[in-house]
Formats: structure tokens, sequence, C-alpha cells
């Protein structure tokens, strides 16, 4: 008979049963004769049988059934260790999974193998998750076999965590799922498991295949230690002054700027001073003025308040969630962005910087921003250069369910559209170009929404004619964005695949692409307020 198999790959140099499987409640291990491998079974000890949890919902109101229509229910949980050529895999039955210790095995194992065993053309499944400030974990699934850009992931900004597909490995069965374990249904009975092993771990060390070389570009680390080696790592940046411009600190998600009036580091009280914008310097200084020393364990430990109008109650963040870092560690690239550990291949990072050498500076020198909100510092725009027409905040309502469009911040010599950005993490410029994007994109296709458009426009610079697609080539956009360091080259790697790819995508359209910094006053990142008591 056919069984569903789960199988796990041990790190090597990890041989102690006790540091690879959590053996509480676990009965002795007993050998098997499983031929070319040293195997044992450690089988859970059961609690006594029990009937389920939803039979005393049933029957606590219904008098017609009984406990003795209804029978006890036992779980069983076993985990197969298997041993030869210096290698270690674990086979789970039942809830066996949740005894093995995470730490001790090849994490994503299942996974390349899977990558390594399907049909590119005939996958059914996948399980990814984003590098967004806010991550989703997302499963999509076709009822045909499809191939992995019809299962909608997004190679740059994605990550692939589970996949299913049709198995070109016989020995493997038709289906294989891989993930940290390899999930297959074998043809093969377990007195053959050894030549299963033996091919999953051929895969598993195989080069990928062309169809999924991306998988490598970025990828979440899941080792336990390296992710401390990588924090030992950032320690030393944190205190070196010459790193300085490789980490900062910013919101770790999107915040609502007209609720909120700053941030409180440490402690909440009404002598607390308030921040208007997260600062590392400000945050460093609360940190030795505590008397610890800066660190990732110290940053741990300190809570940065979000401060809004008239509440008692505050959302907040660890400030290491608060941090993001590119560590440079034995020529590899790795990224510490919302808490999470990423490693980078230095030739995606290259290819990266390489296309956005490409966007061409703005030639205008915009005014120096030092303004508590960027709708001031638009109208100051407005105010210091020729030529320009505030459209921050002028909402056009389009589409139906309140959707609303910003078409742009400033609208300048009527083909120039300037969209404002102060820089305060990957978020803020998500979605300035989401934004941005969206709105081009009807400026472009939708004769409704640039009727909508020309009410807001003086005559002189409407569109003559509404129902005819606009010459996109005429028009400018402009991203500015507010931030004391070299753009795009300085920015953090997220944000430059995130700009990278709107880029290409308003190019594809036909509007010229600029790029804008706009230099920030020294002391509006350290400016403070103070709560009222």
């Amino acid at each position: 008979m056919k069984q569903r198999l789960s199988i796990f790959l041990v790190k090597k140099g990890i041989i102690d049963h006790n540091h690879i499987l959590d053996l509480d409640r676990m009965k002795r291990a007993i050998p098997l004769d499983i031929p070319g491998t040293e195997s044992y079974i450690y089988i859970h000890q059961p609690k006594p049988a029990k009937y389920p949890d939803w039979v005393n919902y049933i029957i606590s109101s219904q008098s017609n059934v009984s406990y003795e229509d209804f029978s006890k229910c036992q779980s069983e949980t076993a985990v197969i260790v298997l041993s030869f050529d210096g290698y270690i895999f674990l086979m789970t039955f039942g809830g066996g999974h949740h005894k093995v210790k995470k730490d001790s095995i090849e994490r994503d194992f299942g996974l390349r193998v899977t990558l390594n065993s399907v049909d590119p053309d005939k996958l059914k499944s996948l399980d990814k998750s984003n590098y967004q400030d806010t991550p989703l974990n997302t499963r999509n699934q076709s009822a045909k076999e499809v191939d992995i850009s019809s299962l909608n992931i997004d190679s740059e900004l994605e990550i692939l965590s589970t996949l299913t597909g049709k198995s070109n490995v016989e020995i493997f069965g038709e289906i294989v799922t891989g993930k940290d374990s390899l999930t297959i249904v074998p043809p093969l009975g377990i007195n053959s498991i050894r030549s299963i092993l033996d091919e999953a771990l051929k895969k598993f060390k195989s080069k990928l295949p062309k169809e999924f070389e991306w998988i490598d570009n970025i990828s979440k680390i899941k080792d336990k230690t390296l992710c401390e080696v990588l924090e030992l790592e950032l320690n030393d940046y944190l205190i070196d002054e010459n790193k300085s411009e490789d980490f900062w600190i910013g919101e770790p998600e999107l915040v609502d700027w007209s609720l909120q009036i700053g941030y409180i580091i440490g402690r909440v009280s009404s002598r607390a001073p308030i921040h208007q914008t997260l600062s590392f310097d400000v945050l460093k200084d609360y940190i030795v003025s505590t008397g610890q020393t800066l660190s990732c364990d110290s940053l741990k430990r300190t809570n940065i308040h979000i401060i809004k109008e008239n509440e008692t109650t505050f959302d907040s963040w660890s400030a290491y969630n608060c941090l993001y870092a590119e560590v440079t560690s034995n020529d590899e690239l790795y990224i510490l962005r919302n808490g999470t550990w990423y490693t980078v291949n230095v030739d995606f990072v290259a290819s990266v910087d390489r296309s956005l050498k490409n966007i061409i500076p703005y030639e205008i020198e915009l005014p120096l921003y030092n303004h508590e909100r960027e709708d001031q510092y638009n109208k100051f725009v407005c105010e210091s250069l020729d030529d320009c027409l505030i459209l921050d905040k002028k909402l056009i309502h389009h589409g139906g369910r309140g959707s609303k469009f910003e078409f742009a911040d400033v609208l300048r010599k009527g083909c120039e559209f300037i969209h404002v950005k102060y820089y305060r993490s990957s978020s803020t410029l998500s979605h300035l170009f989401a934004q941005a994007y969206v709105s081009l994109e009807l400026f472009v296709s939708d004769p409704g929404f640039r009727a909508k458009l020309n009410k807001l426009l003086p005559d002189e610079i409407k569109l003559t004619d509404v129902n005819k697609r606009p010459d996109t080539q005429k028009f400018v956009v402009i991203y500015a964005i507010a931030i004391n360091r070299a753009i795009p080259n300085k920015l953090p790697l997220f944000s430059k695949i995130t700009l990278k790819n709107t880029v290409k995508s308003l190019e594809n359209l036909g509007f010229t692409i600029k790029i804008a910094q706009i230099k920030v006053h020294p002391t509006l990142e350290k400016l403070k307020k103070f709560k009222s008591t």
C-alpha cells in the first residue's frame, strides 16, 4: 500500500537524537531493519482515548443522543530516524512533525528538492510571503496544471515557501510538495526508502533549474545560529561611526500621519519628549542615557510608541523592529528588516543598481525640506518655483467604493507631475510609487478619469479632448524624495527594487521618469515636541 511520507533532513554535525527531537513523552527508541540505513522509531506515549470536544457540545443540549453513541478517539505520533553515509533523515507520522526541533533541520530542504523534481509547466499550488512592511502569507492554487507565472508570484518582492506540482521523479510518486519537509506518496515500500532518500539528497544538492534560479535572489534566513552571528556583526556596525549609512530607523508598517503627532521612545509619561520623526541619533542618545550599550539586545528592549491626539493608549514597536540594516559578511549581503534577516544574491544587487543608473536626475533643485507636514512643503514648492499648481490633497473620486486618487502633489509647466515624499521607511516609498502608478495608468486609459482631472486644471493647461488618449511622451513624472543621502544608490535595497519596477512600468506607458533628491534641514530630524500634561 502507498503511504504519504513527510521527510526532513538534519543539519550536518547534529547526531544526538535529543538535539533533533523533543523526546518528552516518547517511548524508548526501537531499532528498525530498513536496508542500507541505521534506523530507529520513536513512538509517542499516547494519552488515554477520549471523546472529541465537539461531542460534549452536542449532547449537553440534546437528550436523544448520549456518549454511548460516539466512539473515543486517540491520535498516534511517531518519528523514524534514518542514518547513512553521515546523513540523518527524519520521517514523521501523525503529529510527529511537532516533535522535530526546527533549529536542527535543513530549512527549505523539501522546497529545493521539489524545485528540482517538478515539471515547471505542471504546478498546482504555492505558498508565498512578501517583504512588505506588513508581511502577508498567501496561497495561490490552480485547478489545472500551470507554470510558475500563472500562480502569480513576484520574483523580486515575494518569497516562495511551499510548492506543489507534478513529479518528474518516478520513485517520488505523482505529486511532490516541498517546504522544510518533502512530502510525497512513493510507489515503493519502506524497505526501499534508502533509494528515495538518495534521490532526494541528490536533488537537494543540485543547481536549481533556470526557471527557478530567482529563488536565490533574496531568501529569508531561518537558521537561528546564523541570525545570532549576524546580530553580533550588526552590534559592531551600530557603534562604528563609519557604518552609519548601512542602517536606518523607520516605521515598520504603514501609519496614518493625519492622526499622529509623533513618537515617544521608552517609557510614556507627561514629561517624555515627543519626536516628530524617527531619528537614529535620538534613539541612540536615549539608549545611552539609560545606561545601556547600543546593541541589538538594547534595541529589542526599547519600545517606540506612536502618539496620537487625545488618546491614552498607544501602539508601539520594539526599536529592533524599526531598524533596517545592510550587513556584509564573508562577501555576502544580509538585510535586517522588520526584525527578520534575509540573505541577498550579490549579482542580483548589482543588476538592480545597474538598472537604476538610467534614471534621469531632475534638473531643478527643489527647496530645502524644513516643514512639519508634506502639504506645507508642497505649498512652499509652488511659492518658490514658477509655473506650479498645487494638487496635493485635491482628490479625484473615481471607480466606486469610495475610491479616490491624488494625481500628483505638484503640477509644473502643465507637463511635469511631481510626487513628493519625506523618506521614513520602505513603506513610504511603496505608497508613493503605487499611488503615482495607479493615477497615471488611469490618466492614460480612462476618459472619465481625465474628465475629472480636467476640472482641477486651469483653462490654459486643460486637456483639449479628454476622450483622446494623451501623448504620454509629452509628460514627465518626477519622484522627489526628501532624504539626506544620495539617491537612488543609497536607498535601501527593497526601495530600490520597488523604484526599479515602477519606473519600468511607467516607461512602458510612455512617460519619462526623473528623480529628485530634496535636502532635509539637519535640525528637522531632531525636532521635538513635549506632550502636554
